[in-house]
């Protein structure tokens, strides 16, 4: 008769270990409430709620956010677990949590918070800029959904082609280039205005004064000048060397 070794052994149950496993986790499955989104606005709070269906026995569940575990209470672990997300803030966007089975995290089920908020146009703004100087005005365009974006001028719409502007925008800022302000033509009140599906039309004013422009100090001319002075003079003292070192004999 012969004994089977502690290796023998562990390779012998091993197969019926994963059987049983298999078994345990045929037709179960975890369920989220909301599925796939949940759409909220800045500030609010959002509930999520996870459950186990098809076991027969207890099963832990535990949650993560992104791919960071949470720490959940003891009495909200088995079989259904329930989330709170409060005060949802920028960093909450496109975060996704997902629940899981601890004993199987295969078997999972994820969620994504889609955060909406408009983008922030409050105050207004003055800028001072000389005739000719390229001047840019900006306005924060972030937001959720995405805005349109359209510039007037005193109350008409600005006309890129022919008023001598440019125009430049990402999905964070929308900006307009004065490219030569002239006085006449580009002095006055700039209005960014924003249209967005969700939070309507919203609006930012820039006032922008145009004056003369200023004389430069003509710094490198004066500093070449100063160069060819002090050459000029240190030249001078070496030809005289000999005359002015006989004052020191």
């Amino acid at each position: 008769m012969s004994v089977m070794t502690a290796s023998q052994m562990k390779r012998a149950l091993h197969p019926l270990f994963l059987c049983c496993l298999c078994q345990l986790a045929a037709g179960v499955r975890v369920l989220v409430s909301p599925q796939e989104e949940a759409i909220a606005y800045l500030g609010d709070t959002v509930s999520l709620s996870c459950r186990v269906e098809g076991s027969d026995y207890e099963e832990e569940l535990q949650w993560s956010r992104n791919s960071g575990l949470i720490d959940l209470r003891e009495g909200n672990r088995l079989n259904q677990s329930h989330l709170c997300v409060q005060n949802l803030t920028h960093d909450d966007h496109r975060v996704k949590f997902t629940c899981n089975l601890k004993r199987n995290t295969s078997i999972s089920t994820s969620v994504k918070i889609n955060v909406l908020f408009p983008p922030d146009l409050s105050g207004e703004e003055n800028v001072t800029v000389e005739e000719s100087r390229e001047a840019k005005l900006s306005c924060s365009v972030w937001a959720n959904p995405p805005v349109m974006v359209s510039w007037l001028h005193n109350g008409a719409a600005v006309d890129l082609v022919k008023d001598g502007y440019a125009l430049y925008q990402d999905s964070l800022e929308a900006r307009l280039s004065i490219i030569k302000p002239n006085r006449d033509q580009h002095q006055g009140t700039y209005t960014c205005i924003t249209e967005s599906s969700e939070f309507g039309q919203r609006t930012k004013s820039i006032h922008v004064m145009v004056i003369e422009k200023t004389m430069s100090f003509p710094l490198n001319p004066v500093i070449a000048g100063c160069v060819v002075v002090l050459c000029t003079a240190a030249l001078a003292i070496l030809s005289r060397w000999s005359q002015i070192s006989k004052c020191w004999k």
